[in-house]
């Protein structure tokens, strides 16, 4: 298998081979948990000698573990020529304030318009080969109509060090959400400031593109604060302590008051007839990364970014402000 080889013996308490492989060479690669368990899968990895072709695998104290990393080349993904709304750059990282509608990486169907796309245009193909192929730099992801503030780093070292941030939890992220209530109705967030919740999250039992929570999944954990609130809705402030797929939207319709416009995890039938069809209109969930803030990684300054509001957003919460 074509690549450097690492070896290393893993000394801690039994552990997936996943985690094994970040804890030891995150630092150096920037590999990701994900990418871990795609060298796994494509079998670049030994245990004790043996190909380990399961990212679960528990690997015992004492093993000696062997990864043939893949030479680090340009993305082949194409440049998408789009205007970034760039919040700041420098020869390390970029932050980005994502607009709605534009998926991070390439899926499936759809394999040139997405930020990766987009930046790899922005920055260069050589630049852009970093991390994963079809994931150049990317760190962190917001779904696709999630709109907000995100960086991507430029060297493998930065990241590393920023997927190691996120890891510890001293990355401060910082949601703006107009979630579902009506008058008579005491949701959480109508008989409190402010709240947690703590609900493990993973894939829907019956429909696989959903997540839910649910005893087998992923600890997780949210918290909210109410910043304004409206006969048939309250903006929130959500905090997030983990990063799981669909967290803020699956913790909120949790506690019975999904954000709007959220048609796989809302039912919105409860709205005046005004406010679904302005929630029709925007033509997303109202849910927006506002804040991002974290260590730059070669400076070690600490830098916070604020994106404001989209103008569709801030109209569909002047709506929902009419209706008081």
């Amino acid at each position: 298998m074509e690549g450097k080889t690492r070896r290393f013996e893993h000394t801690g308490a039994a552990e997936r081979l996943d985690k094994v492989i970040v804890a030891e060479l995150g630092g150096a690669t920037g590999c990701s948990r994900s990418q871990a368990a795609r060298w796994i899968e494509e079998g670049r990895v030994r245990v004790s000698g043996q190909i380990a072709d399961k990212p679960a695998l528990r690997v015992e104290s004492g093993s000696l573990v062997e990864v043939a990393i893949p030479e680090e080349r340009p993305t082949t993904l194409i440049p998408l020529e789009m205007p970034l709304d760039v919040l700041f750059e420098d020869s390390h990282l970029l932050v980005v304030n994502k607009p709605f509608g534009l998926s991070m990486h390439p899926g499936a169907g759809n394999s040139s318009q997405t930020l990766a796309n987009a930046v790899v245009a922005h920055v260069g193909k050589k630049q852009a080969g970093v991390g994963s192929p079809d994931r150049p730099g990317i760190v962190h992801r917001l779904d696709k109509d999630t709109t907000g503030v995100v960086v991507i780093a430029k060297t493998t070292p930065v990241l590393a060090a920023l997927s190691r941030q996120f890891a510890e939890r001293s990355i401060d992220r910082r949601y703006a959400a107009l979630v579902f209530t009506t008058p008579r109705a005491k949701r959480a967030v109508q008989a409190h400031d402010q709240g947690e919740v703590v609900a493990a999250i993973g894939r829907h039992p019956t429909d696989r593109k959903r997540m839910a929570v649910t005893e087998g999944g992923r600890h997780a954990v949210t918290r909210w604060t109410a910043v304004e609130r409206f006969p048939y809705g309250t903006l929130v402030e959500c905090s997030l302590e983990t990063g799981r797929t669909h967290q803020i939207r699956v913790h909120m319709a949790h506690i019975g008051s999904p954000v709007v416009g959220d048609r796989t995890y809302g039912d919105f039938s409860g709205l005046p007839v005004r406010l679904q069809q302005a929630a029709s209109a925007f033509g997303r969930q109202a849910l927006h990364a506002a804040t991002l803030a974290f260590t730059h990684p070669v400076s070690g300054e600490r830098l916070s970014f604020r994106a404001a509001l989209p103008h569709d957003f801030a109209r569909l919460l002047e709506i929902f402000r009419e209706s008081s």
